[in-house]
């Protein structure tokens, strides 16, 4: 029997979809009445308000500590305003995060989940049920998870582990939590030879007596509610029968043939297990026909709640258009494009990139940046130059045009090899370092066609390709030169000194004040530029700790923990490459913070009017953090033209409402109210030489980074051998200026060890 394949949305009204469900000889009802999916459910003591469900999807947006960001927050709000009726979290671990920026109820994040779901249902129009998903592998620690999801004010929680641990689980949360819904969403159909729930003569055929006898043992436990799936089979091909369909793949067969058995499944489950409400899949291919179709397996008695996935992505406001008697808009609806899986599958936050497209859009594209046609057709506009402006204007002075022929001729490795030659730390200055104001600033191809090559993609492509490989590890000598270095700071420029030192042969004792290695870029930055360099520089320096050539000390800060004295008399030298972390101010008054404070202290900002005051690296941070956490109004106040202004977002962030530039206006201080709040920012054109003050009540400096005092003194009494490097030299400039200053004084360094 020749089976239909995958086809692309076609139908075009209710009749339509009825002609082609009998052509295809499928069991699927339609219903134009939709009042059905108004009724509420009884869920135990609870109510559903609606028989709509917005299903788990990973969002890749939480915060570094597994706690809801701001892109999580938006989504579920969106939920809760659109009506869903049922809202089911994402998938969330329980102690430590499983990967990053996936979600996690902790003891440490148990207040951010409360004040989570307080938000998710203050955006309702009924209060719907809120059903969060727990991933862990043993029983105890889901229980655990459970009760923390029970004081966070979740209805219910969706026990992910392993079918052996589900019964145990289930029932140790019923004692332990009687009140707490308990559900799972499973899937009982494999899709592949001698799967589960799979025929034993046709693979492709659904098989329902193994699903209904587990399900039944799960009732027992505990179970209040399932949330059923099926997988879609691979038909087709060498994985026909073997594996099923990723989720990023359309499947082998016609989208109608998929949610039939989805239906069947779901229906034969309901009639088997009494009592227990099944949650529907598989309905987004349908777009502005859902309702139809959901409405029609309700009223057979298929299921009790129809799950929308993909379709909620795209179409949040979807239930509240059915709920109020309208059509679905279908302009808004699902199109089956897999973009949010594939953003998924990259690990970046995950949202509709054609229907959301101000917010995923930019996204996604940052994503295709560093696909391999992509970065090829980029390294392709290289002109190869001789005496290249862009090598002159790169501060590790990397020969760009020579790794870009050994990347074009597919020799990545050697790319690589002639990347590191001066930037130890390539994926770190790629992503962090103002490309405009350094070497694509100066390739030629700005001005021979207004967009210069991708430089630092393909470099930043290349580098963790080359981490991947296991290529990228330090070269550390068989011998040692028996000298000892002390690097107090280990930001990109003591981490720099520290690896072109162990290269050079010499013993680094790195001493960083916080607890990990990365300095600005890792403590302030990654949480918002969403690049950690952790990742970067553990691979780099890992054969230099399994050699003996560095040792780290962590909580150490110069001049109150350690001793410049000390570390003089115990090193052959040292290097101070504390970074700066000291704003310039205008003046200490309430309601004024420093943008280092302000990113390493997330906090909600409801006040109207916030004022940045612009110049340092930070700035676009600050600006950019302040704007989620509920700023109305934000003006970037900058002395000089925006061309000089450190600023990594594109010009349309200006654009967006809100936003106000307000360039060659520099600050002179601060105006206070009668409780000694600041109210206003004293302001002065460069230009036009007047003076006005700008009403905020809110002030983020971010014009310039300063020595901190502690460093200040021992700078201002350290004898000869003291050598300096990175912020602490070049006044704060880019990572690309810090990495090239620490290599510059560790040679330095060698050269005077050496003589």
């Amino acid at each position: 029997m020749e089976i239909p394949g995958y086809q692309p949305f076609y139908i075009e009204s209710v009749a339509a979809l009825r002609s082609e469900i009998v052509r295809l000889g499928l069991r699927i009802p339609v219903k134009e009445d939709v009042t059905p999916l108004a009724e509420p459910l009884v869920l135990g003591q609870r109510q559903v308000p609606n028989r709509f469900c917005a299903q788990p999807i990973a969002g890749g947006d939480a915060e570094p500590d597994g706690a809801p960001g701001d892109l999580t927050r938006r989504r579920y709000h969106r939920y809760a305003e659109g009506r869903f009726g049922l809202i089911w979290v994402e998938m969330t671990a329980t102690g430590v995060p499983g990967k990053p920026r996936q979600l996690c109820l902790s003891e440490a994040t148990l207040g951010a989940f409360r004040e989570f779901v307080k938000h998710v249902r203050g955006a309702a129009v009924e209060n719907p049920i809120i059903v969060v998903q727990l991933a862990a592998d043993e029983s105890d620690a889901l229980i655990e998870g459970a009760l923390l999801a029970e004081k966070a004010g979740f209805d219910g929680v969706d026990l992910q582990c392993s079918r052996a641990t589900l019964p145990a689980a289930l029932a140790g949360i019923r004692n332990r939590a009687p009140e707490l819904l308990r559900a799972t969403r499973l899937c009982l159909y494999e899709g592949v030879r001698d799967g589960f729930g799979v025929s034993a003569g046709d693979y492709r055929r659904l098989d329902p007596g193994g699903p209904i006898r587990f399900v039944e043992a799960l009732r027992a436990n505990g179970l209040d509610l399932l949330n059923v799936t099926a997988a879609s089979p691979s038909l087709r091909g060498p994985d026909r029968g073997v594996r099923a369909r990723s989720d990023a793949q359309p499947p082998d067969e016609h989208p109608l043939m998929t949610l039939e058995r989805q239906l069947s499944l779901a229906s034969a489950l309901r009639e088997a297990v009494s009592g227990l409400p099944i949650v529907g899949s598989g309905f987004s291919w349908l777009r502005q026909f859902v309702p139809q179709v959901a409405a029609g397996a309700l009223a057979e008695g298929m299921m009790d709640i129809a799950g929308l996935g993909r379709g909620a992505l795209a179409h949040p406001f979807a239930p509240a258009e059915v709920l109020a008697q309208r059509k679905v808009d279908a302009g808004a609806t699902c199109m089956v494009c897999f973009a949010c899986s594939q953003l998924r599958n990259e690990g970046e936050a995950v949202g509709c990139v054609l229907r959301d497209a101000a917010v995923y859009g930019p996204i996604y594209q940052q994503m295709r940046r560093f696909d391999a046609d992509q970065l090829l057709a980029g390294a392709s506009r290289c002109h190869l130059c001789e005496a290249a402006p862009c090598v002159r204007a790169s501060p590790t002075r990397t020969d760009i045009p020579a790794f870009i022929a050994a990347f074009r001729e597919g020799n990545e490795r050697r790319a690589y090899e002639i990347i590191r030659e001066r930037d130890p730390l390539p994926e770190l200055t790629s992503r962090l370092s103002p490309a405009w104001l350094e070497s694509e600033g100066a390739c030629i191809e700005t001005a021979l066609t207004g967009t210069p090559v991708p430089i630092l993609d393909l470099q930043y492509a290349i580098a963790w390709r080359a981490r991947d490989q296991g290529e990228t590890g330090v070269r550390v000598p068989l011998r040692s030169t028996g000298r000892t270095v002390g690097i107090v700071g280990a930001g990109p420029a003591g981490v720099a000194a520290a690896i072109r030192l162990i290269e050079l042969g010499h013993t680094v004792h790195l001493y960083e004040q916080s607890p990990r290695l990365g300095g600005v870029p890792e403590r302030v930055l990654s949480s918002h530029r969403g690049f950690s360099a952790r990742a970067e520089i553990g691979a780099v320096l890992q054969p230099a700790f399994e050699g003996d050539r560095l040792e780290c000390h962590f909580g150490c800060t110069v001049g109150v923990d350690i001793q410049l004295e000390r570390l003089q008399a115990k090193h052959d030298a040292v290097l101070l490459a504390t970074g700066l972390w000291r704003e310039r101010t205008l003046g200490a008054e309430r309601g004024v913070v420093s943008a280092l404070e302000f990113l390493e202290s997330p906090t909600q900002c409801s006040r109207a009017r916030v004022a940045v005051l612009a110049g340092g690296d930070s700035a676009m941070d600050a600006a950019r953090a302040v704007q989620s956490r509920g700023a109305q109004e934000i003006f970037v106040i900058f002395g000089g033209p925006r061309s000089a202004m450190h600023w990594h977002l594109p010009e349309s962030w200006f654009a967006t409402p809100g936003v106000h530039a307000m360039m060659n206006w520099t600050p002179l201080g601060y105006v206070t109210d009668e409780d000694g709040a600041v109210c206003g920012v004293r302001v002065r054109h460069s230009e036009l030489h007047v003076e006005s003050v700008l009403a905020v009540n809110f002030v983020i400096e971010a014009m310039e980074l300063q020595v901190a005092d502690n460093i200040s003194a021992i700078l201002n009494s350290a004898g000869a051998g003291i050598h300096t490097a990175g912020a602490l030299v070049n006044g704060g400039a880019s990572v690309s200026r810090c990495v090239a200053d620490g290599i510059a004084a560790a040679e330095a360094i060698h050269q005077e060890l050496s003589s």
